[in-house]
């Protein structure tokens, strides 16, 4: 698995839980239904206490027919990248300073008429983590959680899941590592919370799930928030 899908690997997880639950991507029509989520980041000061860098915030564009309607989901996707000043020993240079990778995933609770709809919002921890193995042939998750904590998240407490992996850079070097899932709802949109860390000789794993504590704890939410959106109609353009 190299460097930049390591980097990438919570921000499938909303093309990965989606791909399986929506049917293929139709044109969307000027008379479609429009649900947006509002995006989530983590405040700039509780990312500088754990050294996450914010990495930007993805929005991402699904159709989808609800009730015989056409239907618009707007999600939007958060990533942050941690470092250390040492390489990894188990990658040697090849990893340099990459360490983790923190995301926060949301997507709109849909209702048209008596139907309701969410395309990851019936998805166990366990298919969350099954769905971002999916997409990698280099990454290997157990089904089952070593252990489950809670952590406050904005008005609420919620429980996070610990897996176990093994990931592979370039096909060759493998070393361990931890995925970290949450699910909760707030606000009428469902969160995605994901993070990947080594299981290292020079991270200690009982930091690390504080670091992933500390950013949860320091979610913020709203269309107010202050995130730098890659719009999925920019992107297109480019």
């Amino acid at each position: 698995m190299d460097r930049r899908r390591f980097v990438a690997t919570v921000g499938a997880i909303g093309v990965a839980t989606t791909a399986g639950c929506l049917d293929d991507v139709r044109e969307l029509v000027d008379t479609a239904t429009s649900f947006s989520a509002s995006p989530a980041i983590v405040s700039p000061d509780r990312a500088d206490e754990t050294g996450y860098d914010y990495q930007g915030t993805d929005e991402r564009i699904e159709t989808e027919t609800v009730a015989g309607q056409t239907v618009e989901i707007i999600s939007y996707i958060s990533t942050y990248v941690r470092t250390i000043d040492t390489p990894l020993e188990t990658l040697g240079e090849q990893a340099e300073t990459e360490t983790g990778v923190f995301g926060v995933l949301t997507t709109p609770q849909v209702s048209v008429g008596e139907e309701t709809f969410n395309p990851v919002g019936d998805l166990s921890h366990a298919e969350i983590a099954a769905a971002v193995q999916g997409q990698y042939d280099d990454l290997e998750v157990d089904n089952q959680s070593i252990r489950r904590r809670t952590v406050d998240m904005l008005e609420f407490s919620i429980s996070i899941d610990t897996y176990e992996g093994v990931a592979r850079f370039d096909g060759e070097t493998s070393f361990d590592v931890f995925l970290d899932v949450s699910q909760p709802d707030y606000d009428d949109d469902h969160f995605v919370i994901a993070a990947v860390y080594p299981d290292d000789d020079l991270l200690e794993r009982e930091d690390e799930a504080t670091n992933v504590d500390t950013m949860i704890e320091g979610i913020e939410h709203g269309d107010d928030v202050d995130a730098e959106i890659d719009y999925a109609d920019e992107s297109a353009d480019e």
